[in-house]
């Protein structure tokens, strides 16, 4: 580039050769003589005169000019002096490695600093963690003052500035839950007054008639969370009316105390009890939940357990079709964060019975990852059970959920070490878990299936609903549908049995792997075990047989008193195998299939004797004795030990009334069998 000098040289001599062209150019190179011109005297150096004066006034000032504005514009806010002075108690309050006499000092110093004042400086979002600090480090009455004059601002202000339009009187509790800054003051506020009746009552009064916006409003809907959960039901009952519409706080009759329970306090009928005992209020209700759910779906608020619980008293009373075309295609891809919580996680059960199979197949996809997790969850295993339920793609159910437990949880964790050593089963985590054990007791159990308690309950059970709860059966529900034009159609076309046999397909090796490799811990483990008893149910083979009698015989030859007792003297032990024993009695068997009996007779035949003197072994062998291939071997066998057992049977024992001794039961028992 030209330096600046000889720039000007060369435009000075094209005027010169251009003074006798036309008007225009030279008029251009007029200007561009003057814009050359400015960027030369732009590079020469000027002296300031006023150098001297600048340096002289700066040494009053702070160093950094943003910072002197800062002051400046910090110095005109209201309270600025108090401020200042209490953010400097606060830092020194907050160092952690204070003691408890500091602490109080300082804290004592922070609430007189701010007494009257506690709203104003709460608003400001640099200076709110000072009235936090006093809400942490306080005592009882200091929390309690700032309680008072925060939740009495409003008509505090409301008298002191009567005639002030701009006053702060429309500043109350409700408003400092939706502010960024001041929202955090509340929280601390539940947090550490939530003991203290007389706070509790001051805030949910604070608090009325404002929960419809706070429940749906991006920051105020963390202050619903913590309230909810921190304070008891009895107080946070009016708040929640609020969310159930006009109509439901109108209208809802409390409901007497029972005689039996320890609060005489009445209660309030759940949503559904009063849509049942008030049905022309259904609509008007449904249109207030449905608005109110809308505005916290948009906001994302998915994730709070209040909002679940609304979400559940809406499908309490709403048809499957409203939950079908409002709440399904609204929730389909949010159904991940829904599982954290029971309520929540009945939610995404709802909403997969009565979903399209494009909104299933959305749900599905969000869960994709998580199976063994939720699993392992105890609420979020229903939702697993509940799509393999329902879902008639079974293709797409075993990618994205069941293939999932093909991987081993410990894979990839020092494989380097243990390449010599047999990794175990990737489903073993699951089968000894109560929760994750039922997706296979689920899948191995026919739904057609009788059980065999059927004619002592005088009812017809399925074998099926004896691994499930009360609660699961509830969720569970089956056959749901919807009304299309009139009639009632079922939203899952394929059959129940179709659908458990193209799911069982795909985890029956993991299963029988399982069996076989681990059998010790599946049968010193209930969930394990019947697993363990459903899949030698489904799938007898000599493989797993095998299995189980090598470990009983290994138990016993490791059992020396100290350490874990024998299978067969193990409580969940015996009972796995008496189980199976009372099982095989019930089939009929042919000479080729394989049965657990007879295998266990050939490798215990002569220790018989020994497993009868003991209580729980004497119950395994009057089950064994109900299977008739093996029944009179047994019998022999224990012809020349019937004198012992009776002995440990009888009754009749050292001692008197509470020091009596009494026989084995399951002495007696086999006793009664071998006659």
């Amino acid at each position: 580039p030209l330096h600046p000098t000889q720039l000007l040289t060369y435009i000075h001599n094209q005027i010169l050769f251009l003074s006798q062209q036309p008007n225009s150019a030279s008029t251009m190179a007029a200007k561009s003589y003057d814009k050359a011109k400015k960027f030369s005297d732009s590079k020469k150096r000027k002296y300031d005169k006023q150098a001297d004066n600048t340096n002289a006034s700066s040494t009053s000032l702070p160093s950094n000019k943003k910072r002197a504005l800062k002051a400046e514009r910090q110095s005109h806010r209201k309270h600025a002096t108090t401020v200042r002075s209490s953010k400097e108690i606060w830092n020194e309050l907050r160092i952690k490695t204070n003691d408890k006499e500091t602490n109080k000092k300082l804290c004592t110093e922070l609430h007189v600093l701010l007494q009257g004042k506690f709203m104003e400086v709460a608003m400001q979002h640099d200076a709110s963690r000072c009235v936090q600090g006093v809400l942490q480090f306080g005592n009882d009455e200091q929390r309690k003052e700032v309680v008072v004059e925060l939740c009495d601002a409003a008509g505090a202000a409301s008298k002191k500035n009567k005639g002030n339009e701009k006053s702060n009187q429309n500043v109350n509790l409700a408003e400092l839950c939706k502010i960024q800054y001041a929202h955090f003051v509340v929280l601390k506020m539940i947090k550490y007054c939530a003991r203290d009746e007389t706070c509790v009552k001051l805030i949910v009064k604070s608090l009325k008639k404002q929960m419809t916006k706070l429940a749906v409003h991006s920051v105020g809907s963390r202050v619903v969370e913590l309230l909810f959960a921190t304070f008891p039901n009895k107080s946070t009952a009016p708040l929640k009316l609020e969310l159930y519409g006009p109509q439901y706080a109108l209208f809802a009759s409390a409901i007497p105390p029972k005689e039996n329970k320890k609060s005489n306090a009445p209660t309030l009928p759940s949503l559904a009890a009063f849509i049942e005992t008030n049905p022309d209020k259904l609509e008007s209700t449904l249109i207030h939940l449905q608005t109110l759910l809308q505005k916290g779906l948009d906001k994302s608020l998915t994730g709070f357990a209040y909002f679940h619980s609304l979400l559940l008293d809406y499908t309490s009373v709403a048809s499957p079709n409203d939950i079908r075309s409002f709440l399904t295609p609204a929730l389909a891809e949010h159904s991940l964060h829904l599982l954290s919580t029971r309520a929540g996680t009945k939610v995404v059960c709802e909403c997969a019975a009565y979903a399209s199979v494009k909104d299933r197949k959305k749900m599905i996809k969000c869960l994709k990852g998580y199976t063994r997790s939720s699993l392992l969850h105890r609420d979020a295993y229903l939702a697993i059970l509940r799509m393999c339920d329902v879902m008639d793609d079974t293709v797409l159910v075993n990618k994205m959920l069941l293939a999932e437990l093909h991987k081993n949880s410990d894979a990839g964790k020092g494989k380097e070490e243990d390449e010599e050593q047999e990794m175990p089963s990737s489903i073993l985590d699951l089968v000894l878990s109560e929760t994750g054990s039922k997706l296979f007791l689920q899948l191995l159990v026919s739904k057609e299936e009788e059980s065999d308690d059927t004619d002592k309950a005088k009812t017809k059970t399925m074998r099926w609903q004896k691994y499930q709860d009360p609660y699961e059966l509830s969720v569970l529900h089956r056959d749901p549908s919807v009304t299309e034009n009139g009639e009632t159609v079922p939203t899952s076309k394929k059959a129940d049995e179709t659908r458990r046999q193209e799911l069982l397909v795909y985890l029956k090796e993991l299963l029988i792997e399982a069996c076989t490799k681990h059998t010790e811990e599946m049968m010193r483990s209930k969930p394990g075990s019947k697993v363990l008893m459903e899949v030698c149910e489904s799938y007898p083979s000599e493989e797993i047989f095998d299995a189980i009698v090598g470990t009983c015989a290994e138990s016993l030859e490791e059992e020396d008193g100290e350490s874990k007792l024998s299978i067969l003297e193990d409580a969940v032990g015996h009972l796995t195998l008496k189980h199976m024993f009372l099982s095989e009695s019930k089939k009929t068997l042919q000479v080729d299939e394989p049965f657990l009996a007879r295998k266990f007779y050939s490798s215990f035949e002569k220790n018989l004797g020994d497993i009868a003197t003991s209580n729980r072994g004497a119950f395994v062998l009057s089950a064994l004795m109900k299977v008739t291939t093996v029944q009179d071997e047994v019998k022999k066998a224990l012809k020349d030990h019937k004198k012992n057992i009776a002995k440990l049977a009888s009754k009749s024992g050292g001692g008197t009334g509470k020091d009596k001794k009494k026989g084995l039961a399951g002495c007696a028992v086999l006793l009664e069998a071998l006659k």
